[in-house]
């Protein structure tokens, strides 16, 4: 409690940047911690072609009460894409992760490749969203050329008879 008093009656410049430099150092340092240890289950896995302590390594890094201040969402994504690992999608174990059966001996793993592609700077395959509503894609398609038009004037390339064609468009459809 002392140090949180110490740094929170801090009132220069100088000390306050230093400790700004000291959470991004620490911010830092975390993070490839993180990384080392994903790495490590990994290698271990590969080599003993052992699964057991896989999952129970996994959970227990990603508990919720745990690991905060960290893009777990993000730690989830890398290890089912770089590690094969699956959540549960229901019933008491729902969130938690697990090998599938054709995964469980480790040979899929590509510890070069998972080693050089860190958790915090992965960044998975958007999931695609289907279009619920053709109209609505064109208006906000309409409003963002008027937008522009408006903004940028005659150095637009977005053309009148573009926007009275897909207003067109829309009336053809209704």
């Amino acid at each position: 409690m002392t140090a949180f008093n110490k740094l929170a009656l801090v009132n220069n410049e100088k000390d306050i940047t230093k400790a700004i430099d000291s959470l991004h150092s620490r911010s830092a340092s975390l993070q490839l911690d993180i990384h080392k240890t994903l790495v490590a289950i990994s290698t271990r896995w590969s080599s003993s072609g052992d699964v057991r302590p896989v999952a129970i390594h996994i959970n227990h890094l990603l508990k919720k009460e745990q690991l905060t201040g960290v893009r777990k969402n993000a730690i989830k994504a890398w290890v089912q894409t770089f590690m094969g690992m699956v959540l549960v999608e229901e019933g008491e174990n729902k969130g938690a992760m697990y090998a599938p059966k054709e995964l469980r001996d480790g040979k899929h793993l590509d510890v070069k490749e998972l080693t050089n592609n860190r958790w915090w700077e992965f960044k998975p395959e958007a999931e695609y969203v289907p279009i619920a509503d053709p109209r609505k894609l064109l208006e906000n398609l309409i409003k963002k050329f008027e937008k522009d038009r408006a903004k940028a004037g005659q150095s637009s390339v977005v053309e009148v008879t573009m926007i009275d064609d897909l207003k067109s468009m829309i009336k053809a459809t209704v």
